[in-house]
């Protein structure tokens, strides 16, 4: 190597280790940010109860005790939330700065962009808000990029299988976070079948692949059941779970299929329970919403005639009105329009700051309600950026950067591309499932394109593939 080669490899070395000191400096000082202006976190009804329930092991939601049972280990070790929002944001940050050694290298787009994702509101405020949908995307966003990293440093054996186990653990919980969570951990399986696929011909490749993916899979499934089992508490409810969500579906459904069609036959209902299916009747096209399901809850007629109504009577009418998919799918499309497009942000919950909720259970939690300065001056800042409170522009981010990176095709760009795919995916599943506009549900998919973005930031693909990297990627693909 000439004199000048040797400057100039230098040169080159001292400007990424500068942009790697100010990408690293911009988050860690977002990371102190966060602490600062939310600690000791922010909790709602749902954080309080969960709370309680984590302490006490007693069960209060039909929510996964998996997430109750995490915010009770912190609250042994430090009673409140705020240890706990602690390691949750510090799970996000730390996987973000990963990407200064993951890349070959660091462009100075990189600094301004982590700049921005740090001063969002989404980050700087809801990273502090004790929810589940927050813990759901930092364990998922931090999963896959163990993921990136097990994909791109493959040849080192004992690095890989440590950072596969993070991956799986980390994707495990969150399948528990969030049922449909499941979805990113199906989405991550893909990308590792396809770069363990190997070479040879497209049947050996296919069994190969397959054999990775699926059997990345169904581990998930087996470490996310043994985490629920083991940390499911003991007594009464502690059965509670996904039936008795889906059962929720179901009533909101056919209050909504009533409102649009109040001729739509109830015909096992009716069987059943003739008198429950008069009210319904009668008072779901006058408190139906597609904005949410809340609008029931102090009616007590409903409330009434739906537990009245057996388990089998109302399965059998909401799958007859699948069988009516005109209505259906108008129903669900209004529902998922409200989640996912947010007509109206401020009647969707944008944010939650403060500590509020039941009296009784702050009492018994050592809790008082709280609404301080801070907290109007955090509400305050994210009013005035609710721009990037907008589901769909993450959504059209998230689909473009998942395009570039399947283009690219390195290992860690096909489990970056498999966040991508895991937070469209996970958006989508909310047209079957959502009751309710919440901001917060769809989360997930806001800072899984804001860390795709941040990742092609640090290394932009070529505008022109080389040959170089061409043959690199064709090696694990099945292209």
């Amino acid at each position: 190597m000439s004199t000048g080669e040797r400057v100039h490899a230098t040169m080159t070395r001292s400007r990424k280790l500068d942009v790697r000191a100010g990408y690293l400096a911009v988050l860690l000082a977002g990371y102190a940010a966060v602490l600062i202006a939310n600690l000791p976190g922010h909790l709602t009804y749902d954080s309080l109860l969960e709370l309680y329930e984590g302490r006490s092991r007693i069960r209060q939601t039909w929510a996964p005790s998996f997430y109750a049972w995490v915010l009770g280990v912190f609250d042994r070790l430090w009673s409140g939330a705020g240890l706990y929002v602690t390691a949750s944001a510090l799970l996000l940050f730390v996987a973000l700065a990963s990407f200064a050694w993951l890349r070959p290298r660091l462009t100075g787009w990189a600094v301004a962009l982590a700049a921005l994702v740090a001063a969002s509101p989404l980050v700087l405020i809801y990273q502090a808000i004790v929810w589940k949908d927050v813990l759901f995307a930092n364990a998922s966003v931090a999963g896959v990029i163990c993921l990136a990293w097990a994909l791109q440093r493959w040849n080192a054996a004992r690095a890989r299988w440590l950072l596969l186990a993070a991956a799986l653990a980390l994707l495990s919980a969150a399948a528990l976070l969030r049922q449909n969570g499941v979805i990113v951990a199906a989405a991550a399986s893909i990308a590792l079948g396809w770069t363990r696929a190997g070479d040879g011909s497209w049947a050996e490749r296919s069994i190969r692949g397959l054999a990775w993916g699926l059997g990345a899979l169904i581990a998930v499934v087996l470490t996310s059941h043994a985490f629920d089992v083991s940390t499911r508490p003991i007594g009464p409810h502690s059965n509670v779970g996904v039936s008795d969500g889906v059962r929720i579906v179901q009533q909101y459904d056919l209050m909504g299929a009533l409102t649009l069609d109040p001729d739509f036959p109830l015909a096992a209902i009716t069987r059943a329970k003739p008198a429950a299916a008069q009210v319904l009747r009668r008072l779901a096209p006058r408190y139906y919403s597609a904005e949410r399901i809340d609008t029931v809850d102090s009616q007590p007629e409903i409330l009434g005639a739906f537990e009245a109504i057996p388990d089998k009577a109302l399965s059998a009418d909401w799958r007859a009105l699948i069988l009516h998919p005109a209505l259906y799918l108008r129903e669900r499309a209004e529902v998922f329009r409200w989640v996912f497009l947010t007509p109206q942000l401020e009647s969707c919950l944008p944010v939650a700051v403060g500590v509020q909720g039941p009296e009784e259970t702050l009492k018994a939690l050592g809790m008082r309600p709280r609404w301080s300065e801070q907290d109007q001056r955090l509400v305050a800042y994210d009013t005035a950026t609710s721009a990037v409170h907008a589901h769909l522009a993450y959504a059209v981010i998230a689909a473009v950067v998942g395009l570039l990176l399947l283009r690219r095709r390195e290992p860690a760009d096909l489990a970056m591309a498999a966040l991508m795919a895991g937070g469209l995916g996970f958006a989508a599943s909310f047209f079957v499932i959502s009751i309710a506009c919440d901001y917060r549900y769809l989360y997930f998919l806001d800072v899984a394109a804001m860390t795709g973005l941040l990742y092609l930031a640090i290394d932009p693909p070529p505008a022109r593939m080389s040959s170089r990297v061409r043959s690199t990627s064709s090696s694990t693909s099945f292209c």
